[in-house]
């Protein structure tokens, strides 16, 4: 038999026992890891999603919140596990600001993970200020930016990470001198406090504090609005083509896990997406969900490597 003929038939036995592990899995609880404190978005997001899971797959899965050092801890975490199914991740974007913003990445988000599916998107964040800040609209916001006498300070979760690029754009883009202040998570109690002035957020997070005014929402940069804050006006309203998506929220698994149980994985997110009360979870949010295949995943991911080093050399982000 020729090596050729050897290598086609090892590919469709491999194929096959895929197939079959699929078919016994999952045969115990799986675990997912989330790299943020209980409360957070991708937190309720991933515990919300779990429920239905659970009902169509008949085992448990427990969530493991494993923060720190802006996702690297939780990340390095599966990226090391055994690639069976039965430990994966469910993160946002930063785990792309994390392979890009260090000199030496702890891990390539395309070689160490089998991407399963993107789950939903956060089509832009809220424009947030304190609600002493002198200001009512995100013009009047961008001109206190560049001539105020105590510069504005805003605050992100990390060096690097997504808020951190908007602020640098918004001066890049308008000539506003805000400045960071980099904090260990989403800095609201900061905010709250006047201890910093600006923040950009995801509407999960905020919204008790917009309802009792203590913050005031200005802007949201998405491409069109909100329909939870339908008062609040897109940026590009404002500036003309400023738009920054926010967010994703995706699922891998470590690299190397068979395409069976990945693809096993992705149908259930997105027949659990798909039920509207789970849907109308997400949107309550500001995230649209998609569910798409680990092929699709892949090439999104690709994408958005691309995008977020250009947002950095827009910012003159330099790694560290």
């Amino acid at each position: 038999m020729s090596r050729n003929i050897l290598q086609v038939v090892g590919a469709l036995l491999l194929g096959l026992s895929g197939w079959a592990a699929a078919q016994h899995y999952p045969d115990r609880p799986i675990r997912i890891v989330v790299p943020q404190a209980a409360g957070g978005s991708m937190d309720t997001n991933a515990r919300a999603m779990s429920e239905y899971i659970v009902r169509e797959i008949g085992q448990n899965i427990v969530i493991e919140n494993r923060g720190g050092a802006n996702g690297i801890l939780a990340g390095e975490m599966v990226a090391r596990a055994s690639p069976n199914g039965y430990t994966v991740l469910y993160t946002s974007n930063s785990i792309i600001n994390n392979q890009l913003v260090h000199a030496k990445p702890p891990f390539d988000v395309l070689k160490d993970f089998a991407p399963i599916t993107n789950v939903g998107k956060l089509p832009g964040y809220l424009i947030l200020v304190n609600a002493q800040v002198p200001v009512q609209s995100f013009k009047e916001l961008l001109d206190l930016g560049k001539n105020a006498a105590t510069p504005v300070r805003y605050g992100s979760g990390g060096m690097g990470n997504s808020q951190h690029l908007l602020g640098q754009l918004i001066n890049s883009k308008t000539g506003t001198k805000y400045l960071l202040e980099p904090h260990m998570g989403l800095p609201i109690a900061a905010l709250l406090s006047n201890e910093i002035q600006l923040v950009f957020a995801a509407p999960t997070t905020v919204m008790a504090h917009i309802k009792t005014g203590r913050i005031k929402a200005l802007a949201v940069t998405s491409a069109k609005r909100w329909n939870g804050l339908p008062d609040v006006p897109a940026t590009s309203e404002v500036f003309p083509d400023f738009v920054y998506e926010a967010a994703w929220h995706g699922m891998f698994a470590p690299a190397g896990t068979n395409r069976a149980i990945l693809m096993k994985l992705q149908g259930e997110v997105a027949k659990a997406i798909r039920i509207p009360k789970l849907r109308e979870h997400f949107e309550n949010g500001g995230y649209s969900v998609v569910g798409d295949t680990p092929e699709e995943f892949r090439r999104f991911l690709e994408t958005d490597l691309k995008n977020v080093r250009e947002h950095m050399r827009i910012a003159e982000f330099k790694p560290e």
